[in-house]
């Protein structure tokens, strides 16, 4: 995908709406993703509004808000319209924050996990939710109001036995950032923690998504 994207730039117009027409709308969206946003913008408008529509809501939720940023009002408005409930919904709550804010760059991509599961039940709902978020290293646990507990690293799910209750397995400790907090604030913050993928929170500590 990334090789693609770098191609892109090299094509006419005419030939990238060509390859557009030949790929199916998850490798379009996975090419979209290493494109700069106003490239990607520009590229969008060039071909149908209802595929450019598609394309955006198989992108992840940051990159989607990026794009829309150098996409003209009017447009704009159209292709939230025509992008799927889902894509709108969780692209809805990262526009909600000021760019200075952490909020504005976390992505909904992340696995959230039912505590008082067994780990059995957990490995379930990791499958299902796998097929669209690919941040699987590490599982968020939450309740059902998606307060956030704890998180679980992917290894210790898949080695623990079947019948073990999660809570035994999930790190409580794990540390997370609001989605209101300044990212200049954040920054060194998050250079000292050793994790990959950090939790961003609400006031009400409810996960909102992560920080990569």
């Amino acid at each position: 995908e990334n090789d693609l994207a770098d191609v892109f730039s090299e094509l006419t117009a005419a030939e990238r709406r060509k390859v557009c027409r030949i790929l199916n709308l998850d490798m379009l969206s996975d090419i979209f993703e290493y494109i700069d946003e106003k490239q990607a913008a520009e590229y969008l408008d060039e071909m149908d509004v209802r595929k450019a529509a598609g394309i955006l809501s198989g992108m992840e939720t940051d990159a989607i808000v990026d794009v829309l940023r150098m996409t003209p009002k009017e447009k704009k408005v159209l292709l939230i319209e025509l992008m799927d409930d889902e894509a709108r919904k969780d692209m809805a709550i990262i526009a909600s924050f000021d760019e200075e804010e952490i909020g504005s760059k976390m992505t909904t991509n992340c696995i959230m996990i039912r505590e008082n599961l067994t780990v059995k039940q957990a490995m379930n709902a990791l499958v299902s939710q796998a097929r669209k978020n690919d941040n699987i290293s590490t599982l968020f646990v939450v309740d059902e109001n998606k307060v956030f507990s704890g998180a679980i690293d992917l290894k210790d799910l898949i080695t623990a036995d079947s019948e073990v209750e999660l809570e035994s397995i999930t790190a409580t400790s794990f540390p997370y950032v609001y989605a209101n907090e300044q990212t200049a604030d954040c920054i060194e913050k998050l250079k000292d923690y050793s994790e990959y993928i950090i939790p961003v929170l609400d006031d009400s500590n409810r996960l909102l998504g992560v920080i990569t």
